[in-house]
């Protein structure tokens, strides 16, 4: 199996301010050359949602341009856990389903809010029975992210299957995962045919670092072998942290390392 290798734009310039707006154009062009420059194949868009729409489009361009493969945006709108939030946040969430239509990306990474089971799923139902058709429309499959226990994902499967909607998938977060009880393999095994893109990253079990794979303790062979197992065909991408608490990041130096361990991963079960 030939395996494609992304990872997620990273601020070029050091550690990402908190005015997230100041990574421009410009600064994704260098973040994207990075990325090619690094040997990968494609990338996920982390901050996009601040940007003019003209810009979203030029950067599709310089994708093509790089020859790098627009292959996923993060939306940070929330899928609602509320029934009384839904109206409010579906212009918001189609706001970020258009930008990532001017990307020309594959797959929208979602998060879910929490809440009382009965109405979340309402809200849930009520939002992805009007999101997912028009993602169909435009080509791009939404990816719910595992942010919690095994409960919670097995509730977000349960109801994603029981809409049977054609646009609507999952994300591994491997870093997620084993902050929440489960083993990354554990999580992907539930997902299952339902996974639509990952996120890979690395941690030491009690917080959320974003650490390029193998720079924590997730065990990687058994995360690969989980992918393996499932027949996932899409893009291994990585989710690393322009923010990285306690370590200054190094856009370059932590791309690179990502990419050069999960290569020779895949490449020795090829």
């Amino acid at each position: 199996m030939s395996f494609r290798f992304g990872c997620n734009t990273l601020y070029p310039h050091g550690r990402l301010p908190r005015e997230g707006n100041v990574f421009d154009l410009d600064a994704h062009r260098k973040s994207l050359e990075i990325v090619r420059d690094c040997g990968l194949d494609g990338c996920e868009f982390s901050h996009f949602q601040h940007l003019a729409a003209e810009v979203q489009t030029t950067l599709r361009g310089v994708c093509a341009d790089l020859g790098v493969t627009p292959w996923s945006a993060h939306s940070w709108v929330a899928l609602p856990g509320n029934p009384s939030q839904v109206a409010e946040a579906l212009p918001k969430l189609h706001d970020s389903l258009a930008g990532a239509a001017r990307l020309g990306v594959s797959v929208m990474v979602l998060h879910s809010a929490g809440g009382e089971p009965s109405g979340r799923r309402e809200a849930l139902s009520q939002t992805l029975r009007d999101l997912a058709p028009a993602a169909e429309k435009v080509g791009i499959t939404l990816a719910i992210e595992n942010c919690a226990p095994r409960a919670d994902l097995e509730f977000m499967i349960e109801t994603v299957d029981a809409l049977a909607l054609p646009a609507v998938g999952f994300n591994i977060d491997t870093g997620h995962a084993a902050l929440h009880g489960m083993t990354p393999a554990e999580a992907i095994r539930l997902m299952g045919h339902r996974l639509a893109t990952t996120h890979m990253q690395d941690n030491f079990g009690e917080r959320d670092d974003h650490l390029p794979p193998g720079k924590g303790t997730i065990d990687w062979i058994a995360t690969r072998d989980a992918l393996l197992e499932v027949e996932y065909q899409g893009m291994i991408m990585i989710e690393i942290s322009d923010c990285p608490p306690a370590r200054e990041p190094d856009a370059m130096v932590d791309t690179q390392a990502a990419n050069d361990f999960l290569r020779e991963l895949f490449a020795a079960k090829s």
